[in-house]
């Protein structure tokens, strides 16, 4: 948002704040005003014969020679037209009285405080009006062509007269000017003195229109034509005086205001850009860079490799045996071996097993997570207990638990740059005004009275058949004008109503600063109304005619947008298809209630009545506050809670749904039984408090949390907890049935224990390492991580491992899942189907009646050893039934072995039966459809699909040539990825300030603020700061405000848009002698303000005393500028009073409103102006706006080449 401050600028032969009345024409039939003498040394103009209705002055016509100045009238000739004076002396014949003077000095000054940063150009615009006013020669070049008679004296008075100046002059004369900077502005002079014109001619047609011709009645009092040397009349000469050059010695500017100066070297052409392609072989500029050929040619020589092992690994697989390539590779791959050699053996056997297939920490591991799992298994509710009352303990941390949503503390390290600057910043200055904007485009559906814009859309300023878009405006206005908030002062306790107005930021202290293309018609609709200023008018005269109600005028590219900035361009009325709002909102702690108040209510007034304005409109209306991106981050984090709860009742119904597997025969009642609903939601469980606990770890050291942290490590974690319970689940169900439940689950955290260990700490060193970063949501978030994954490794190694144990017990015991209480009894388990067909089996098979105990045992155990493919469906061994019968001496339980070992006394009948049994069992935990779920589909899939087809060598050739290639093809494209995060990224999809943020690129055509802050200035003028900082005459070429300003000549290398605003040079200009009306003091050396402000304005006598702080000269006088610089105690006595200077016509130099927080105050300091006292200035800040930023991309190269102009001091050299 651009805030121009300044008042309004009064312009040579023009008169401000009185209404204007058009011209009364008259018949003269006298015409002795015709100028008929052309010769030397005769007037064309002579004296005042009137005034107009406005009280303008009017001149005499009057062909006579010029007379003679009295004393005092030629020293005030002499001050204000010395070069004038100069060359026709003390008595020379003048064509200007003294009155005329005086006029003219009123005049030419408010000009002058524009311009007087360029001595030449100061001197030229003085010497030119001086000219055309007073010149003996006058005649010569000035000829009246129309009179009319005065409103007070009804005497004959000029009313039209041309001025004929040869283009040499005014091409010098203009040379001079075109390029002065105007810095409380950031904007060239040109714009204010001369409307912007591109030449010497249209600044003259400029200068010389008539006020009655102006819709503001702001011009000339006369019509003053100047129609170019080639028309001079017979007899007459094109006025041609000597005026120097801006790079002149005697009246140098400075390399800001002078660029084209022979001193100032000119920024270097910028660089032709890279040429994409590999030229360096040869390549044309289009085709492939050297790294993308570089890269190809490495893939095609990595598949031409590949191919050549394929075939020469073929050739010499065969040349082996069979036996011998088994041999090689069971000596290369010792894990692939059986590892059914431990299952019956000892723990020494069956944990240590052969070394050689372990690494030594896997060795070292083992027998700790053995001896870990055995506890587990024996004492499981004391573990459990354990571990809930340690994540209890770590959930206090959570009573410090805060979420931070301010997308600056989120992105921007404390200890970065940028933070750090901004930082110093707001310690010296105070805080940036807080922004409220609205953006409001016309649509297709809108219907336009003429024809489109470029962009297709039609123009936001034209009428369509329903809608004036200008007074829809005025409607909106008046909605927020009116909108009123309540609140309560946090210091205070005291209430209120905030409303615009109160909480504005208000550079003069009278009317807001708002942005808005209302400000060409005061915010007034009646002003509109009237129908003198048309939008298409003040976009052309925005910074002369049509001012803001806070006396600034509004650049167009500020407040209108959308409309193309090529060559494309025809005018703003016809091709800006938006309007852009901002109303800038007082940032001081003191405001703060009142602001977040109004803006909450602003948001809702916005998203409610506005928006249904602009339907009925046609219109489309965006919007957005300073809270709305933490208010919407806030949104998020509560919406978005939902989410996380479904995602995990999903997974835990996967993770049920996975780990249960229903044995075949079993009956529907098995299902209670078999499903894993418990251990699944105990998995989850320890996810959650796994994040809950590390939150607390964090919050307890006094990191806040992010979005980030909220919605993405509870699904981080899950995948790897999720992934750990199978994991563990499945060594479980790998044990040999036969042994206790403890002497199983220590081998299950032996066998598995190692691996998830290695896992779990190289994705917490991952993570840890992502903690190194300096952006703050990225170090929060992966420390969070960090510890949340090494929590939930150590929960599942401990309390999940005991909640296994507990359920192998319940499922033994034939209790069902969800409610333990309840136990189903073996035959409810068997479904009928297996029953008769056991029996089937039973009957065929001969035997004798001594058998049909044992048949009848067999009959019972295969289907509950079935049932054990709840726990395993990819091993050969099973778990031991729940309610198996158990020996005679009730030591071991029935299992397949001792079936078949039981029935081979019993005849060949009854060895078939234990056969067929044992098949079925086997069959079940190997997954051979004897099971149902959704483990033994997977292992279907892998067995039968999966693994053969990766097996076949073509397969491997194209997964690995399609991995390399995709690798290959990330490195290729690694050099496009773009810096940055956009800011849509960060909100919700359904936020309003998405569409904020799209029509926000779109439209606007106006950057961001740029601020330059200078440590230290030291202001003795012995010192040389002063000189290599400030940019007016005597300055250095390369001093700091020159080089930002050449930098701002070349917008497209170094994103700065305009030149800088610089006190120093504003200061030092308010001091000098040639602006007499800005420095003023009294005889009791009390600062007097100009006399056209309170109380100069109102009574001639309440400023009579004051007179001019300082005077031209030399000696010892105090009130003589040595050198034109102030010595140190001057500047500390009067820079105080410049920066409470108000600006207006007579001295548009004050501080107040364009430099109001310029500099670090300090009220210790006696000046009030930090390190003043001690002959510097501790801080200030230089301001001027970047270019259109419309990417991430383009905000971080464009603070980089600032940064770099910043550190180096020569922007040209970035």
């Amino acid at each position: 948002m651009r805030t121009y401050v300044v008042l309004t600028l009064g312009l040579c032969f023009t008169t401000l704040g009185w209404s204007a009345f058009g011209v009364q024409t008259f018949t003269i039939e006298d015409h002795s005003w015709l100028t008929t003498n052309h010769e030397k040394g005769v007037c064309a103009l002579y004296g005042v014969c009137g005034h107009r209705k406005d009280q303008s002055g009017l001149d005499c016509p009057d062909n006579q020679p010029g007379s003679a100045l009295d004393g005092r009238a030629l020293q005030k000739l002499q001050d204000i037209c010395p070069q004038l004076a100069t060359e026709h002396g003390p008595d020379g014949k003048y064509c200007c009285t003294e009155e005329q003077i005086d006029t003219l000095s009123h005049q030419i000054q408010q000009a002058s405080t524009l311009l007087i940063g360029c001595p030449a150009c100061d001197h030229n615009f003085k010497h030119f009006f001086c000219t055309l006013t007073c010149h003996p020669d006058q005649s010569t070049f000035v000829n009246v062509t129309d009179v009319q008679l005065s409103a007070d004296t009804n005497e004959t008075a000029v009313a039209q007269a041309s001025y004929y100046v040869a283009d040499a002059f005014g091409t010098t004369f203009y040379n001079s000017c075109k390029d002065v900077v105007y810095g409380l502005l950031n904007i060239k002079a040109m714009l204010l003195v001369g409307g912007g014109a591109q030449n010497f001619q249209q600044w003259f047609d400029f200068l010389g229109l008539i006020k009655d011709k102006q819709p503001t009645r702001i011009g000339a009092p006369f019509q003053m034509d100047f129609p170019g040397e080639h028309n001079t009349p017979a007899g007459m000469a094109a006025m041609n005086a000597s005026i120097p050059a801006c790079w002149d010695s005697a009246f140098k500017c400075s390399c800001g205001d002078c660029p084209d100066a022979p001193t100032c070297i000119p920024p270097p052409p910028p660089p032709p850009p890279e040429p994409y392609g590999c030229t360096a072989l040869g390549l044309g500029p289009n085709s492939l860079s050297c790294l993308d050929l570089s890269l190809l040619l490495l893939y095609i020589l990595f598949l031409s490799g590949l191919v050549w092992a394929a075939v020469h690994w073929r050739v010499f697989a065969h040349t082996l045996s069979h036996s011998q390539f088994d041999d090689a590779a069971a000596d290369s791959f010792p894990l692939l071996e059986s590892d059914e050699a431990g299952v019956d053996g000892s723990m020494e056997e069956g944990i240590n097993g052969d070394e050689k297939a372990y690494s030594p920490v896997e060795q070292w591991l083992r027998p700790v997570f053995y001896k870990l799992g055995v506890y587990c298994g024996e004492q499981p509710y004391r573990v459990l207990a354990v571990c809930l009352l340690v994540i209890g303990v770590l959930c206090l941390g959570l009573l410090r638990f805060k979420v931070e949503t301010n997308p600056q503390r989120l992105w921007v390290g404390a200890g970065s740059l940028a933070a750090k600057e901004k930082a110093q910043y707001e310690e010296s200055f105070g805080a940036f005004w807080r922004i409220e904007q609205l953006l409001i485009s016309t649509t297709p559906e809108s219907q336009p009275s003429y024809k489109k814009a470029a962009s297709g859309l039609p123009p936001i300023v034209a009428k369509d058949r329903t809608h004036d878009h200008i007074k829809w405006l005025f409607q909106v206005q008046a909605e927020v004008d009116a909108l009123s908030a309540p609140y309560t002062d946090s210091v205070t306790g005291q209430t209120g109503n905030a409303t615009l107005s109160s909480i504005c930021f208000k550079p003069l202290g009278g009317a807001c600063a708002i942005e808005s293309v209302l400000q060409y018609w005061q915010m007034d609709p009646k002003i509109y109304a009237l129908g003198r200023l048309s939008p298409d008018f003040c976009f052309g005269h925005w910074s002369t005619q049509c001012r803001s109600a806070f006396e600034s005028p509004i650049d167009p590219h500020t407040v209108l947008g959308g409309f193309p900035t090529d060559s494309s361009f025809r005018s703003f009325a016809q091709d800006a298809t938006s309007f852009v709002v901002t109303y800038p909102v007082d940032s001081s702690p003191a405001n703060r209630d009142a602001a977040l108040a109004w803006e909450a209510a602003f948001l809702e007034l916005a998203q409610t009545r506005l928006k249904h304005l602009a339907a009925e409109a046609n219109l489309k209306l965006s919007f957005s506050s300073e809270r709305s991106v933490e208010d919407e981050l806030a949104r998020e984090t509560a919406s978005d809670s939902a989410t996380v709860a479904v995602s995990y009742l999903v997974m835990l119904l996967y993770i049920a749904l996975a780990l249960g597997t229903i044995p075949a025969g079993s009956s529907s009642w098995a299902v209670l039984v078999y499903s894993r609903v418990g251990v699944g939601l105990t998995g989850v469980l320890i996810v959650g408090l796994s994040v809950l606990a590390a939150l607390g770890i964090c919050s307890l050291f006094g990191m806040w949390a992010t979005l980030i942290i909220l919605e993405v490590i509870p699904f981080l974690v899950l995948a790897v907890g999720v992934d750990n319970m199978f994991i563990l689940a499945h060594a479980l169900q790998q044990q040999n049935p036969r042994l206790p439940i403890p002497e199983r689950l220590g081998r299950a955290l032996a066998g598995a224990g190692p691996s998830i260990t290695l896992a779990a700490a190289c994705e917490a060193l991952a993570f840890g390492l992502g903690g190194l970063t300096s952006m703050p949501a990225v170090r929060n978030f992966s420390l969070c991580a960090a510890v949340a994954v090494l929590l939930d490794y150590a929960l599942q190694m401990t309390a999940f491992a005991a909640r296994l144990a507990l359920d192998c017990q319940r499922v033994q015991g034939g209790y069902t899942d969800c409610i333990p209480c309840i136990k189903l009894s073996p035959e409810q388990l068997q479904s009928d189907t297996a029953a008769a067909l056991f029996e089937a089996e039973a009957a065929d098979a001969p035997g004798t009646e001594s058998m049909t105990r044992q048949t009848d045992m067999a009959a019972e155990a295969v289907p509950r050893s079935a049932s054990t493919a709840a726990l395993s469906t990819e091993s050969p061994e099973v778990s031991p039934p729940h309610g198996a019968p158990l020996l005679q001496n009730g030591s071991e339980p029935l299992s397949v072995q001792s079936l078949t070992g039981r029935v081979k006394s019993f005849g060949q009948s009854s060895k078939i039966i234990a056969q067929r049994a044992m098949a079925r069992v086997s069959g079940t935990a190997k997954g051979e459809g004897e099971a149902y779920g959704v483990t033994p589909c997977l292992h279907w899939y892998m067995e039968h699909v999966h693994a053969p087809a990766l097996a076949k060598p073509v397969v491997q050739l194209v997964v690995l040539a399609a991995f390399v290639g995709l690798f290959v093809l990330s490195l290729a494209t690694l050099p496009h990825v773009s810096r940055g995060l956009e800011q849509q990224v960060a909100l919700p999809r359904d936020s309003y300030l998405q569409d904020y943020f799209t029509d926000l690129y779109e439209v606007l055509r106006v950057g961001p603020p740029l601020y330059f802050v200078v440590p230290n200035i030291h202001m003795d003028p012995q010192d040389p700061d002063i000189n290599t900082i400030c940019s007016v005459g005597g300055c250095n070429d390369t001093s700091f405000v020159n080089e930002v300003s050449a930098a701002a000549r070349e917008p497209g290398r170094t994103f700065i848009a305009d030149p800088p605003a610089s006190w120093l040079d504003d200061f030092l200009s308010w001091l000098s002698p040639g602006l007499p009306h800005c420095c003023r003091e009294d005889p009791q050396g009390q600062q007097c303000p100009p006399p056209d402000q309170f109380p100069c304005n109102t009574s001639a006598s309440a400023c009579a005393d004051c007179a001019t702080c300082f005077t031209t000269g030399s000696g010892p006088d105090p009130r003589v500028l040595p050198h034109h610089r102030p010595t140190l105690q001057q500047v500390q006595e009067k820079l105080p009073w410049f920066l409470k200077a108000v600006p207006s016509a007579e001295c548009a130099k004050g501080g107040v409103g364009g430099y109001n927080n310029a500099l670090q105050m300090d009220p210790a300091d006696p000046t009030g102006i930090a390190g003043l006292c001690k002959g510097r200035v501790t801080a200030s800040s230089f301001r001027t706006y970047y270019v259109p930023l419309n990417t991430q991309q383009n905000f971080i190269d464009a603070y980089q080449v600032s940064h770099a102009c910043a550190v180096v001091h020569a922007c040209s050299e970035v």
